[in-house]
């Protein structure tokens, strides 16, 4: 059992124990029971196991209490409504398949809830989350919805490890994790893929934590941040086979991306229309058609510390993108290790260049009149 499940494991056995010591009751449900019927008699904290088997219900939540399934009962909710909707703060739902048709999986109107160990597969949203905030959602199946995550103007949230993959029913803007108009969340080590357009979407969106998580083959982008999403950190992010970009910004500032690694995607980090004052630092990029890309006015921007490696172009810039700081970065056996067509940019810090595998004393980029003055050797 690694750290983080057995975390999650002390986290249910303490929410289970707290409930039995304040005089919980249990609730064993079976095929042919209604759960929503054992939910309207339970009280606060009481305990509501559920049996494998099917049931055919859309469950309204609206007291604090633990629903837990054993072996994975399905709840299909059919076309009725949400599978499952959270009305009160501090709900646990755990161990259930869940399906709906057009509806939303488990739809969260509450706060501090505990969703785990979920498989959510055919929905429209398979997890949404509105205007809440402090909620756990851990090691959950998020499979074949038309959005896996949405989060909307919601914060505090955490969002960790969960397989969250082929979210893209025939839908536009379709993606694995959908944040908008939220803040201060969290999305950790998950495994996302062939999530429709993005695997992970963020819009209007400040000061959220990516870290660690692994995100490929979608049709534009690995992890895209747009409409102002500023002040966000992406950190230890792999983002590979995507169509368009690994990771790319539109319109957005401030954001710091450090130590990520983006490789064999059409660009390896790209950033557009006016993304200004970023850090990029410690990024890897290899295998790319451009590994760092910059263009449509994104300036003032800073890359330090990066490696660009056998890709076609190391670092491009086009003639838009002007005042970025570029120093201290490995460019090695890209097909043009940097490309500047722009006049504004500075390849050196006044004491500290870059490393070009076709170094020379001095390194004129190629593109326009751009001049490294200190090289690494």
């Amino acid at each position: 059992m690694s750290i983080s499940r057995r975390f999650l494991s002390i986290m249910v056995a303490t929410a289970i124990f707290l409930s039995l010591t304040s005089v919980a009751i249990t609730f064993d449900i079976s095929t042919g029971q209604s759960i929503q019927e054992a939910l309207n008699a339970a009280g606060p904290g009481d305990i509501l196991a559920v049996r494998g088997g099917s049931y055919h219900e859309s469950l309204n939540i609206t007291k604090p209490v633990i629903l837990a399934g054993s072996n994975h009962p399905l709840l299909d909710s059919g076309a009725i409504g949400s599978a499952i909707t959270l009305r009160a703060d501090g709900i646990t739902v755990q161990g259930f398949d869940i399906r709906s048709t057009r509806q939303t999986g488990i739809r969260v109107l509450s706060s501090k809830n505990i969703l785990v160990n979920n498989t959510i597969s055919g929905c429209l949203d398979g997890l949404r989350v509105d205007y809440s905030r402090g909620n756990f959602i851990a090691f959950n199946d998020i499979n074949n919805n038309t959005n896996g995550v949405t989060l909307y103007a919601s914060s505090g949230n955490t969002i960790r490890n969960n397989n969250i993959r082929d979210n893209n029913i025939n839908e536009e803007s379709d993606c694995g994790i959908f944040l908008i108009h939220s803040q201060d969340n969290l999305i950790l080590g998950n495994e996302l893929m062939e999530n429709g357009d993005t695997s992970i979407s963020l819009r209007s969106c400040r000061n959220n934590t990516l870290q660690g998580n692994n995100v490929s083959h979608n049709d534009w982008y690995g992890i895209s941040l747009s409409e102002a999403s500023n002040g966000n950190l992406l950190l230890e992010n792999h983002a590979d086979s995507n169509r368009d970009a690994g990771i790319y910004l539109d319109s957005s500032r401030g954001n710091v991306l450090r130590g990520n690694t983006a490789s064999d995607n059409s660009r390896g980090i790209y950033l557009s229309f006016d993304s200004n004052d970023n850090l990029l630092e410690k990024n890897s990029v290899s295998g790319n058609d451009k590994g760092f890309h910059l263009a449509n006015h994104a300036g003032n921007n800073t890359l330090w510390g990066n490696t660009a490696k056998n890709n076609g172009y190391g670092i491009y810039l086009s003639f838009s993108s002007g005042w970025n700081l570029i120093f201290q970065n490995r460019l090695i056996d890209n097909g043009c290790n940097a490309y500047d067509m722009a006049k504004t940019n500075r390849w050196d810090n006044g004491s500290i260049g870059n490393y070009y595998s076709d170094l020379g004393k001095v390194f004129y980029v190629p593109g326009g009149s751009g001049v490294d003055r200190h090289p690494m050797s």
